[in-house]
């Protein structure tokens, strides 16, 4: 029997049976896998916390049939602390599900794995403001590495189906305030404390991301459904 080892994020979780889960772990070597757990649901309080939602570990598993059958857990981090602050958790709820949308089952994503880890423990240490920029960021390097470029020759617009900020507006186009603009405009820049726009800006622009994810990439992101904090948008 082969063992297989990576390190992963569970993101995703569906008990059934008398005791058993399948988890899905965003692994860093092989990409979004599922992972069988037998009689988890069984066992003591604190063997079932180690493949519970957003959980990060060392996991050894093996291919039985069609199925990959979890052997051993090494727990590294239980994020307790996203877990127990709402506004964070909300943030980090809404992370897991750019990564179910985006990741297929075995497409290999290091990088994109390795940004999530160190996104996690950005969110911890950060306030809500400097974690929305920073999952606008995220939001733009997946639009880049996707292969697909916002080209600005304009202010005023948002082409999402050509792809363009542009001063010529039809029925198709968005309209762009000019502090949405300034943050689409300079993404890639280190915000300052002394630039800050307004919170709603920050999610205005993150669903216009979200908007033009969904079309190119054929997604179903959606913030509002994660933002239970009372967030307007």
């Amino acid at each position: 029997m082969k063992f297989i080892k990576t390190k992963g994020l569970i993101i995703k979780k569906v008990d059934f049976g008398e005791g058993d889960r399948i988890i899905t772990v965003f692994s860093e070597n092989f990409g979004k896998i599922d992972l069988l757990v037998r009689g988890i649901r069984k066992s003591k309080k604190r063997d079932q916390s180690s493949v519970d939602l957003l959980t990060l570990s060392n996991f050894t598993f093996y291919k039985k049939c069609d199925n990959f059958i979890l052997n051993t857990i090494d727990s590294i981090d239980f994020f307790y602390d996203l877990k127990k602050d709402i506004e964070k958790l909300e943030i980090v709820s809404y992370i897991l599900s750019i990564i179910n949308e985006i990741v297929l089952p075995g497409e290999r994503k290091k990088e994109f794995f390795q940004r999530i880890e160190k996104a996690l423990y950005f969110i911890i240490k950060s306030d809500n403001y400097n974690n929305f920029i920073m999952v606008l960021k995220m939001m733009n390097w997946i639009i880049k590495n996707e292969g697909y470029r916002i080209n600005i020759s304009g202010e005023k617009y948002f082409s999402i189906s050509e792809s363009v900020i542009t001063d010529f507006g039809n029925d198709k186009v968005i309209p762009l305030k000019r502090d949405l603009f300034e943050v689409l405009a300079n993404v890639e820049k280190k915000v300052s404390d002394e630039k800050r726009v307004e919170l709603s800006t920050l999610i205005d622009a993150i669903i216009l991301y979200e908007k033009y994810i969904n079309y190119h990439l054929d997604t179903k992101l959606n913030l509002k459904k994660h933002l239970f904090g009372g967030y307007s948008c």
